[in-house]
């Protein structure tokens, strides 16, 4: 089954139709592309959950896709990576605010902490 455009209005299909399904894999990967990072928190990803009409259950949802998303659960915070946007642990194509941001921690001398991900 081909998978429907994340662009279409979400109120066209129903909440146990396998195309809803597809549609929420493909809304997931168009917004995890636009991010600069190829990732968001589990808490980023609850800012978007009533625009975006995703389901009550989309960790699940997730899980039957991990051929295009990484889970992770580091403490509390759970995060979803892109999996085409990564090669091993190295993010593949590096947003240019993301290189200036390396160097920058790099000639401060300072760890790298964690920081929060930006959408473009």
């Amino acid at each position: 089954m081909d998978f429907p455009s994340p662009y279409l209005n979400a109120k066209r299909f129903e909440v146990s139709d396998p195309k809803a399904r597809k549609r929420v894999v493909g809304v997931l990967h168009e917004v995890l592309s636009l991010t600069m990072e190829k990732r968001l928190t589990s808490a980023q990803l609850e800012a978007f959950h009533s625009e975006l009409r995703l389901p009550a259950r989309l960790l699940l949802c997730l899980i039957k896709h991990h051929g295009l998303f990484y889970i992770t659960n580091k403490g509390a915070k759970s995060s979803v990576f892109l999996k085409e946007g990564y090669e091993g642990s190295r993010l593949v194509d590096k947003c240019p605010l993301l290189m200036f941001r390396d160097k920058f921690v790099a000639l401060s001398g300072r760890r790298d902490v964690e920081h929060s991900s930006c959408v473009v």
